[in-house]
């Protein structure tokens, strides 16, 4: 008896749990790249600063007509409630202001462009803008990829779609490390099937602290839908004729042809699901020689590794 899984194989890409383009929002000349491809950064970590000379400026003077529009207000509302001024006069300098305050979220979103920043901690790409060089709105300088967890999409064929659960284990092995093993969890199912391959998409996640792993591996995956309990025997001792399978058994030092239904293959053993017993003895080697009925003699002497 062994512990027999019930498993798919499928081959699916490594991909980061989060990859964005990194692109400028706004034209300008590099001033500075204080980061270098490949580098891990911290959320918010300054990547690549333009020239912000004239905003920056622009800042200045947005922020001292708010001041200006602030303090003629107030002058205004004080004089409106000693009914001095007019509503309307007031009115007008409320609008002065709020369009002050709209000036000045301007000013300072319009800076903020200038800088490049990370939007969550992560590993670099390939960076290869220097500074003196000009960059387009919209332009692409960089990608920036959360490594801390990596992510297999691979598609499995329609018939699976029930009996493939969240939470379900997926083992992974890669070209990159041929001796190692991952393990990851199912995290989606896709909810409906492709038209196209009539297969489902499923996705699992990988735990990878040590960034050992990164977008574009590609990943050899076996999903273990379920496991249990069987009963298996050497590969040596199945003979197959046509559409029937048998093996075999020893009884009463006669051999006895014993029908059989196989299942999973496990190596160099093969699940029996029907025909035989814990307790059957089954012969292994020299098969070839017997019929239905022969006398058997046993050779108690031959060894055979794994097998009791």
């Amino acid at each position: 008896m062994q512990t027999i899984e019930d498993a798919i194989s499928a081959v699916g890409t490594l991909r980061p749990v989060r990859s964005v383009e990194l692109v400028a929002n706004a034209p300008g000349r590099v001033t500075s790249v204080p980061v270098s491809s490949g580098q891990e950064v911290e959320q918010g970590a300054l990547l690549i600063q333009l020239d912000d000379r004239a905003t920056r400026a622009a800042l200045v003077e947005a922020e001292a007509t708010l001041s200006e529009a602030r303090q003629n207000f107030q002058r205004i509302e004080q004089l409106t409630d000693s009914n001095i001024a007019a509503e309307a006069s007031l009115e007008e300098a409320r609008a002065r202001l709020s369009r002050a305050e709209a000036g000045v979220m301007m000013a300072r979103a319009d800076l903020e462009d200038r800088a490049i920043t990370a939007p969550f901690a992560g590993t670099l790409g390939v960076i290869d803008t220097e500074p003196g060089s000009f960059v387009q709105s919209g332009v692409s300088v960089a990608r920036l990829s959360d490594l801390s967890a990596v992510e297999v999409s691979l598609s499995v064929p329609e018939r699976y779609f029930e009996r493939v659960q969240q939470g379900q284990a997926l083992i992974v092995t890669t070209p990159a490390y041929p001796e190692e093993s991952f393990e990851g969890r199912v995290t989606l199912r896709a909810p409906e099937i492709n038209l196209g391959s009539r297969s489902v998409e499923i996705r699992a996640e990988i735990d990878n602290a040590e960034g050992r792993l990164v977008g574009g591996m590609f990943a050899n995956s076996r999903l273990v839908l379920d496991s249990y309990e069987g009963m298996v025997i050497p590969d040596d001792a199945i003979i197959s004729e046509g559409l029937t399978t048998y093996v075999y058994t020893v009884e009463d030092g006669t051999a006895q042809r014993t029908e059989i239904d196989i299942g999973a293959s496990l190596g160099a053993l093969t699940e029996v699901r029907e025909g035989l017993g814990a307790q059957d003895s089954v012969v292994i080697a020299g098969w070839d020689q017997l019929s239905d009925d022969a006398p058997v003699e046993i050779d108690g002497t031959v060894a055979r590794e794994g097998l009791e």
